[in-house]
């Protein structure tokens, strides 16, 4: 099943915007992404009323091929550079492009990078980059059957 198009931004304090592949009209030069995940957790049983648990928001994960930004993400890493921001943008396959779900992400740092194949893609060499940060923006757009926007939501947190 494809999920569409996915591309990610880096903007960070000392190397600027780093560039990638993308030739997408929208989306020129940004890192084409081949898979990311994103989660919170819990500790929260559910044995009583007004029993709290504190949510821990997870760091964003992104596989992406090796390409031209790989390099420039690899010294981010090394030198613990500070990412201003960090936007992956997804987007529905056909109809109008328009950006399904953003995920911003604020006062970044690459905490993890790893090369790695993706078998099932016929041994792609591939990246897979972590994000942990500070604030976390994700913003939905609805949209329908022909692919227009027809409302929004949205969710924020700050993480400690």
């Amino acid at each position: 099943m494809s999920y569409g198009d996915m591309f990610l931004k880096v903007d960070g304090t000392r190397s600027g915007g780093i560039k990638g592949e993308a030739n997408d009209q929208i989306h020129r030069d940004e890192i084409d992404v081949v898979g990311w995940s994103w989660g919170m957790r819990s500790a929260s049983a559910m044995s009583g009323a007004g029993t709290s648990a504190k949510t821990t928001v997870e760091s964003l994960h992104v596989t992406k091929e090796v390409d031209a930004a790989s390099t420039a993400l690899m010294s981010v890493m090394r030198n613990n550079e500070l990412l201003k921001k960090v936007v992956l943008s997804v987007r529905k396959s056909g109809g109008l492009p328009i950006d399904y779900l953003v995920v911003t992400l604020e006062q970044a740092r690459i905490t993890s990078y790893d090369v790695t194949t993706l078998s099932d893609a016929n041994d792609i060499l591939a990246e897979r980059i972590t994000f942990s940060f500070q604030k976390i923006l994700v913003e939905y757009s609805a949209q329908d059957d022909r692919g227009i926007k027809k409302g929004s939501s949205s969710f924020t947190a700050e993480v400690n």
